[in-house]
């Protein structure tokens, strides 16, 4: 048996594959789920998902969201997920720039908690993805 792994963002569905073991980040820790896993729903903290199958494994830079385990499917709904293959060193850099600017600048406007907080995200979420290349 093998589990069925489906990602997706709001912009619809990122990844569905067969996989015989999924890792992620979760405000928990790193949580390892295989067949026969419990039923579970956590949230999700920006980092790395690796899954495996067939005897490779792959991995995906993820922004927070949520996971549900049902049976042997695994749902992730995250802000943002791209495979680490896909990713630029440079623009992931570039990005985090960008956001730390702009995260000054919400703190020097007092902007609400909740900007506040979104903006750190993103800034975790481009850290991550640049330091998966290295």
């Amino acid at each position: 048996m093998v589990l069925c792994l489906e990602i997706s963002t709001p912009e619809g569905v990122v990844l569905e594959s067969k996989a015989e073991a999924v890792s992620i980040p979760t405000t928990r820790g790193e949580l390892t789920i295989l067949v026969g896993h419990q039923p579970l729903a956590a949230l999700i903290e920006p980092g790395v998902l690796h899954y495996g199958h067939g005897g490779g494994e792959n991995s995906l830079a993820v922004d927070s969201g949520f996971l549900c385990i049902q049976e042997d499917r695994i749902y992730v709904m995250v802000d943002q997920a791209v495979n680490v293959v896909q990713i630029n060193p440079a623009e992931a850099e570039t990005a985090r720039q960008r956001a730390e600017l702009a995260l000054e600048e919400a703190k020097k406007n007092r902007a609400d908690s909740g900007e506040i907080a979104r903006l750190e995200a993103k800034i975790r979420y481009q850290v991550i993805k640049s330091s998966v290349k290295r």
